[in-house]
């Protein structure tokens, strides 16, 4: 069987609502989280009085044998991924579907996925889900309490911990101790262990719950239709001490999430075809493999995000920095991962931002740049990267509860606190990023009310990278796994594109830019003579001419028109990078073999014909079939093996979506 991905998402709704495949068949594993713990859910078929097991390892469970349904295919969409199995003389077929539309805002934040299935023959098809969905592997107490609900036309079964504790960690691979799963079916209620085991070897289906170790279960005997899988967290995020759910939760119920799909689904699956024929159309330009890219980048990049509104009624769009420390609206996650939510929702974009402008105005925020985050997934309560190692064991700033990280409200804190450690920080980085993504949104919506009131910060930024940018002093970048540098051109080029971007900014309220354009110009002067006088640019001001790094930090300059660098400057450096390849990809510069996924597609904008941007597509495209870490679409990993580095399930993977935006 073809591999199509290193990993296969099933339920994607949030970062704590999360469950993937991370094998080819789907029976040859149990489901995992997207940092890989293991969740006993498991689905059979029964039919001419044998058991087959589709879904999950049941064999791990018990260590009793069922049979194995012998899986024919596998295919994967943007919204779904759909399986074929041979059970006997039927055939079965499933597709997990998460619904996650950027233009409907309602569908996207219901917390609810459906799998739907069809069967030849007579036969009942069940899904099961253990407890063990509910909470993490290190949770103490896992004592847990289910119920069973009829609903119009369905039944529905839940269950979570009996002691609850919402918002109980922040922490990075970690999932909730909190809220409660739903199962939908014909027939849908709890089953203890003994109950759960009867049924798969006896086909006695009974409500039971003697012990914790419980399922809940679904059990269905038409030939066609689905069940729904839900998430109620209860509450969702900590924004500055409030405690906020999720954005349909807010003024819906779980069980009018559960309704709306049970009632609607028809309408919601028509709603995804076409903005799947929607997206996949502007995108075929670019080939196949660029079609399959996408697939592989969108539910999770969607996914890593909870969509919530502040008690004012605004849009925030709060993303889980996944597999590289957790952090909440981080701004350097943020600015990778625009480009998909430029196409479709600049509201969503502007959502990523308010966190970093509120806490920015915060006392304890007492820098003249911009902050990296604003806490850890899923609280909201300052910036955690970089902060001052003398003063953590003062604030308590890590404190281990259970095995995972709590955090001090660190936005309480005074200014004279000095809370944070300037060495560690992102200064040009996170400026230019906001300065550039802000003006992106006003680009494509042509509406400067969001930032007006933002402009008093903006200015400060803006002067940051006028004083500091063109030869950035040793700090960290966005690749900070890379270590500090100093007089990074590829820096140098965000503050320059975030000049010219303020520039842009400015003349969108109605006041004169010209100043900071001229800067612009002159910083971008200065970069372009450097690559004339040796043919592409080296890693650094100072590094040789036998030096390199992907200069993805073009890639706005190009789309947004700001005509600072010209079409020969970008052709050297494509030139030149291709000279570089290996067998799946171009690594981040000279330093190392690795290489970042979402900036070899940036870097591929650069390119003056599609076959060239083609060049940087492919090897994307080959890690997904041939990388040996199954884990969801890394972007940061290994030119020459494919081996993913720590990154995984992250919402970055939404730049590679930047060449629609050469479309528009």
């Amino acid at each position: 069987m073809n591999r199509l991905l290193p990993a296969y998402p099933l339920f994607i709704k949030d970062p704590n609502f999360s469950i993937w495949s991370m094998t080819d068949e789907l029976n040859s594993s149990n489901p995992k989280t997207w940092f890989g713990e293991d969740k006993k859910v498991y689905g059979f078929f029964k039919t001419d009085g044998k058991t087959y097991c589709f879904l999950g390892n049941f064999n791990d469970f018990n260590g009793e044998k069922v049979e194995k349904a012998k899986q024919v295919s596998v295919k994967a969409s943007l919204f779904s991924t759909e399986y074929e199995f041979s059970c006997g003389d039927s055939t079965l077929k499933v597709k997990f579907t998460s619904p996650l539309p950027l233009t409907d805002l309602s569908l996207l934040s219901l917390p609810v996925v459906y799998v739907d299935y069809s069967f030849s023959g007579k036969g009942e098809i069940s899904f099961f889900i253990n407890r063990n969905i509910a909470y993490n592997e290190h949770t103490a107490e896992k004592g847990a309490k289910a119920l069973s609900v009829e609903c119009e036309g369905y039944f529905l079964s839940a269950v979570g911990l009996k002691r609850q504790l919402p918002l109980s960690n922040n922490d990075d691979v970690v999932g909730a101790d909190w809220g409660y799963y739903y199962l939908s079916g014909e027939k849908s209620f709890p089953l203890d262990v003994n109950a759960f085991n009867d049924y798969v070897y006896n086909n006695n289906a009974q409500y039971s719950i003697n012990d914790d170790e419980i399922f809940i279960g679904s059990f269905n005997c038409k030939n066609n239709g689905f069940v729904m899988v839900g998430y109620d967290d209860r509450v969702s995020i900590d924004y500055f001490g409030d405690y906020l759910k999720g954005y349909y939760l807010s003024e819906n119920t779980i069980f009018d999430a559960f309704n709306y799909v049970f009632s609607n689904k028809n309408e919601i699956d028509a709603l995804l075809s076409e903005f799947e024929s929607n997206l996949l159309k502007k995108a075929d330009k670019y080939g196949t493999d660029y079609v399959d890219v996408l697939i592989a980048a969108y539910r999770q990049s969607v996914g890593a995000h909870k969509l919530v509104k502040d008690t004012d009624g605004n849009i925030l769009f709060l993303s889980k920095e996944c597999g590289s420390n957790g952090c909440i609206a981080t701004v350097d996650v943020t600015y990778p991962s625009i480009p998909l939510f430029l196409l479709y929702n600049t509201d969503l974009v502007k959502g990523m931002l308010r966190p970093i402008f509120k806490f920015a105005k915060m006392p304890v925020w007492n820098y003249s740049f911009a902050p990296h985050d604003v806490g850890t997934y899923p609280a909201c309560l300052g910036q955690v990267y970089g902060l001052n190692p003398e003063k953590n064991a003062i604030h308590g700033n890590f404190l281990r509860d259970g095995g995972f990280q709590t955090h001090f409200p660190l936005y309480l804190l005074p200014a004279s606190f000095n809370a944070y450690d300037f060495s560690r920080q992102m200064p040009v980085e996170e400026c230019a990023n906001i300065l550039i993504t802000l003006y992106a949104c006003c680009y494509y919506d042509k509406n400067a009310s969001f930032f007006k009131s933002e402009m008093p910060l903006l200015k400060k930024w803006v002067d940051y990278l006028v004083k500091f940018g063109l030869k950035p002093e040793d700090q960290l970048c966005t690749d900070d796994f890379a270590g500090r540098l100093k007089n990074n051109i590829n820096l140098a080029i965000k503050a320059t594109v975030g000049i010219a971007c303020y520039a842009k900014l400015l003349e969108c309220v109605g006041e004169n830019g010209d100043e900071f354009m001229n800067i612009a110009k002159s910083f971008a002067d200065k970069i372009s003579d450097l690559a004339k006088r040796i043919g592409h640019l080296p890693l650094t001001w100072d590094s040789g001419e036998d030096t390199y790094s992907l200069k993805y930090n073009f890639a706005f300059d190009k789309i947004l028109g700001l005509g600072l660098f010209s079409e020969d400057v970008f052709k050297n450096e494509i030139n030149y990078y291709k000279t570089k390849l290996n067998k799946f990809g171009i690594p981040l510069d000279n330093r190392k073999d690795y290489t970042k996924s979402d900036w070899l597609l940036w870097t591929a904008v650069l390119a003056d014909d599609d076959d060239k941007k083609k060049y940087f597509i492919k090897p994307v495209r080959d890690f997904l079939v041939g990388s040996p870490s199954r884990v969801p679409f890394t972007d940061w990993y290994e030119t020459t093996d494919g081996t993913a580095h720590e990154f995984k399930a992250r919402t970055v993977q939404a730049g590679c979506f930047i060449l629609l935006l050469l479309n528009r």
